[in-house]
């Protein structure tokens, strides 16, 4: 029998910071899933595709303070039975420079956020401070600092580095962000970590009249190699419902499509890792099955589009408007974004390139080179390349 509605997460918190910071071991502390899957992430060791992993909190009425959180049923503690509080799903961000726009399309699917910063090493560092711009260019008021690898440092080092980290939250609007000292790999204070979550960053309240908003952050084929024809499914759309809801047999159409076309198909299933559901709404990562051709579904060919309710999208346009603002720390002479200039600018999931056209008043139209959905009074990233690597530079609201 399929789930219900009340049974997919409630909301996406970010797991963000620098790189090696201990982002994926933090999430796997938490939700006990380890996000780094693809191959080239196992090579390399760090982060490459946003990771998901879900997890379950739950709190122990026989035990008090932090020690009384846990994500497991029974209480570590004492033994006893320990009370459901809600179901949270993780978005693990890639924090090396390299990957910064995979990082700006994750923050978009954020409403809430654990920033990670290392005990060991020097606050703020460049993702640091990268990652929460792109945080509040998001909207996201409430985050929990993980000030991690703990264990690395004796007690004076750890008490300097927590006073510059509470100077650089204060100096970004976050100065009532509560700092937890953790160390992943013994899950040192991961009852204090999922207690402070459980306090500061609070479920987003759904309106269920709006119109159904879901950004693709994958896409992908599930079929075997040698599958039957009648066997076959229909491609897969993954990645998070912002706004309104989707039922299973719905019609919806996703866009921009192939050459700025939308298209239409319809939903067929709805499932989360942990299986079916009759109906699904904001939270969490959701895999919607559909009546595609899996061809145009596989290898992430579909992520950045915006999926809608059949009708309900707008027509997909190469022509970006914005009234931009600059960031307080980048107001600098090689951050201008000139005419003609080439930028990379993340709308939702999607990534793309434009030029800008013209440039006057704190405004700034770009010519994207693939169609886009942008919708007016969204929050676009804009990043230009800074000493040959693409840096945060500005957001943009479309007008």
């Amino acid at each position: 029998m399929a789930k219900t509605f009340q049974e997919q997460a409630e909301i996406n918190i970010g797991m963000i910071g620098h790189v090696d910071h201990g982002k994926t071991s933090l999430t796997q502390a938490l939700s006990g899933k380890w996000t780094d899957t693809h191959s080239e992430e196992l090579k390399r060791g760090i982060s490459i595709r946003l990771g998901y992993a879900d997890a379950t909190f739950y709190r122990c009425d026989k035990c008090k303070g932090s020690e009384a959180y846990t994500s497991h049923e029974k209480c570590p503690n004492c033994g006893g039975k320990a009370k459901k509080l809600r179901k949270v799903s993780f978005v693990d961000a890639p924090g090396h420079e390299t990957l910064m726009t995979t990082m700006l399309s994750g923050a978009a699917l954020m409403q809430g956020a654990v920033l990670v910063i290392a005990a060991n090493e020097d606050c703020p560092q460049p993702r640091t401070v990268e990652h929460l711009m792109a945080l509040s260019i998001s909207g996201v008021k409430n985050i929990v600092v993980a000030q991690n690898k703990a264990d690395l440092v004796d007690r004076d080092a750890a008490i300097k580095n927590q006073a510059k980290i509470r100077k650089f939250l204060e100096e970004y609007g976050y100065k009532d962000a509560p700092i937890i000292p953790t160390s992943a790999p013994f899950g040192t204070n991961i009852d204090m970590l999922i207690e402070a979550i459980e306090e500061h960053i609070p479920s987003p309240k759904i309106d269920p009249k709006k119109e159904l908003r879901m950004y693709v952050a994958r896409s992908f084929d599930v079929n075997r190699p040698g599958a039957k024809i009648k066997e076959m499914k229909g491609g897969v759309l993954g990645g998070s419902i912002m706004q309104g809801s989707l039922k299973v047999g719905e019609e919806i159409e996703f866009g921009p499509g192939f050459g700025g076309k939308k298209m239409a198909t319809k939903c067929v299933s709805l499932g989360t890792a942990e299986g079916e559901l009759d109906k699904a709404g904001p939270g969490g990562l959701i895999a919607i099955g559909t009546e595609l051709d899996p061809l145009l579904t596989r290898n992430d060919q579909l992520r950045g589009h915006v999926v809608g309710k059949k009708g309900t999208l707008p027509e997909a346009t190469t022509d970006v408007r914005l009234d931009v603002k600059p960031f307080r720390r980048v107001v600098e002479k090689e951050t201008e974004i000139k005419v003609n200039e080439t930028v990379v600018l993340t709308i939702g999931t999607m990534t793309t390139i434009g030029t800008v056209v013209k440039s006057a008043g704190g405004k700034l139209k770009i010519a994207s080179k693939i169609p886009v959905i942008v919708e007016r009074g969204q929050t676009v990233a804009v990043s230009k390349k800074i000493n040959a690597q693409w840096r945060l530079a500005a957001y943009g609201v479309a007008v």
